[in-house]
Order: structure tokens, then sequence, then C-alpha cells
């Protein structure tokens, strides 16, 4: 009997050394930060990375969730305290991955409703505690944590984590790769101009790629081209609610300041000949020192084009880079 119980007290010692570990990784493992884009007002959380598995719980349409791990198709997210399950990634835009970790302090870090040291506090976080910054307000980040929650904490008090002695962590956004050339759109007129997209409309395609990404839905070059203004020789009325930067002067950190953010941004170059070319920046390597050769690329134009420098290459005089506000 005694023999027995040691042997069950040891095998309960060892599953739960089996377990602990596990829940510890999912915590705080973290990739970044997903929203929930998905046509329909919620999306199942399964059991398991198939659509044929049991549902354990349901998001709503534009919901942050803490994104961990991929499985093929399937995200392993964190959606609550202690609630961990599987989302089609389909569904699922990658908003941030700029993680970072509470620093030690005297007491618990203060999550705020708003950027402000005399807003309501929401929550305390302890020391270490993952977070995902989604956006930064003058001295407060804005951050997801504990699955699903939002909030604003003193951007002192956050750390790197596995890349704290890496300048410039990864970024990788998930924005839909449109290209001009699609035979759906390629030969759709652009405005009064008589061109059509397949010929000179990469940057309503481009356009098409940041909208489609900024809304969580859909759009179209051909259906992007409908909500534009264009000149009459085709060349596009930029949106009002995009900011339009023109000097070349730090463009490196910009771009990743923009990404940083959670947000692609659209950069334009041109030939000698005064061509010009338009391509969507969704990410940066991880990396110390900038150099156009990091930042991944969505190009209209081209399929073999996938980072900065070589749209460059070809494209070698900065024009101008543009994002959503």
């Amino acid at each position: 009997m005694k023999r027995f119980v040691s042997s069950l007290l040891v095998a309960v010692i060892i599953l739960s050394l089996n377990v602990i570990p596990l829940n510890a990784s999912a915590t705080n493992n973290i990739y970044g930060a997903g929203r929930v884009t998905t046509s329909s007002t919620v999306l199942n959380v399964r059991s398991a990375p198939s659509s044929t598995s049991s549902i354990k719980g349901k998001l709503n349409r534009n919901a942050y969730v803490t994104l961990i791990s991929k499985t093929n198709n399937f995200w392993y997210v964190r959606y609550g305290e202690s609630l961990y399950g599987y989302c089609h990634s389909d569904y699922i835009n990658i908003v941030s991955t700029d993680v970072k970790a509470v620093k030690p302090t005297q007491g618990r870090l203060r999550v705020r409703a708003t950027a402000s040291l005399s807003s309501t506090v929401k929550d305390y976080l302890s020391s270490g505690a993952t977070v995902t910054v989604l956006s930064h307000e003058g001295a407060f980040s804005k951050i997801l944590y504990n699955g699903l929650k939002t909030g604003y904490v003193h951007s002192d008090y956050l750390r790197g984590t596995s890349s704290s002695n890496v300048n410039y962590p990864k970024i990788s956004l998930s924005v839909p790769d449109f290209k001009q050339t699609d035979s759906r759109w390629a030969n759709v007129t652009i405005g009064s101009s008589g061109q059509t997209i397949g010929r000179i409309g990469c940057a309503t395609t481009a356009l098409a790629m940041t909208e489609s990404y900024r809304t969580g839905t859909t759009i179209y070059p051909h259906t992007m081209s409908k909500k534009l203004s264009y000149t009459s020789g085709g060349a596009v009325y930029w949106p009002s609610n995009y900011n339009v930067i023109t000097t070349g002067n730090g463009y490196l950190e910009t771009i990743y300041s923009v990404l940083k953010s959670g947000k692609p941004i659209i950069v334009g170059a041109k030939k000698a000949n005064g061509s010009q070319h338009y391509v969507v920046v969704t990410g940066v390597a991880e990396t110390n020192t900038l150099s156009a050769s990091d930042f991944y690329i969505n190009d209209p134009g081209s399929n073999t084009r996938t980072t900065l420098n070589q749209f460059f290459n070809t494209y070698p005089y900065f024009y101008k880079m543009l994002y959503a506000k």
C-alpha cells in the first residue's frame, strides 16, 4: 500500500512538472497581437487546430487577441486570463509583434483606461508580465494583456523580452498581397485617364492593400479605384485620412516607427527617367542596424521583389511615403 501511494505521488509530481511549464510557456512566449476580421459577428475558438474540432469559445469581430504560435492555418491564442485555444488565421490580422515585459517595480504596474496618470486604473500587472504594445501616446503605451484586454501603461515600466538585446525587433503585418496585373482588374480603367490598373495602377493597388488591412475587410483594386479621385492623367489624389511624407530624411526609422504602431506604409520611388512606382512595406527582420534589405514589401508590379532594397535597386530615387492616420 505504501509503495502504491508513493508511486501515485511520484506520478502526480511528474504530471505537475509536465503541465506547469506548458502553461508558463503559453503565457510568456507571445508572438504578438491580432485583430479579428471575420465577416460574421464572431470567430470560433476551437480546442485543436482543425475546423472540425470542438468550439471552446467565441471572439467578437474587431476584438484584439493575443497570438502565441501558428500551426498550419491556425493561431494558438490566449483569449482570457487562463483561456487558450485555436482560431483560423484567415480571420485574424497581425497588428503588432512588439512584445514587452513589465519591469521589476516596488509594486504592481497600473493599467489605465486612457493615456494619463489621472485616468481610471483598470488593472494591475505584476513584474515580468508579458504584454503586446499596440501603439504609443506620448509617454504611454497602449497594450494588449491577459489575452483580450487593452489599456494604457507608462512606457518607462516596459522592457524587451527575448529580443531585449536587439535594437529593432521583428515586425510582421498580415497585409493582403494584390497584383495590379491580376486579370480580375488589370483592364479596369482608372478615372477618365484611359489608362488601366494593370498599366499604371500601382498606387491604387497599394491603397487597396493598406485599406483592406486597416478596415479588416477585402477591398480589391478595382473596388478601391471607385473610392478614389484621379487627375486626368490617372495620378491618384491621396485620401485625406493618410499622412503623406515627402522628405527622405531618416526614412528607414520612419518606416520602422509606423510598422511598430501596427500600420503598413506605402513607399514611392522613381527611376532616373521620372517613372514612379509604389509598394507596401509590411514588416522588418530582427536587426540591430536598419537597412533597406531588412524590410519586407508587397510589390503590386512584381512577384519577385520582396524587400525594400530590391525595390530601390530598380527605382533608386526616393519620392514619398504615406500611411493611414
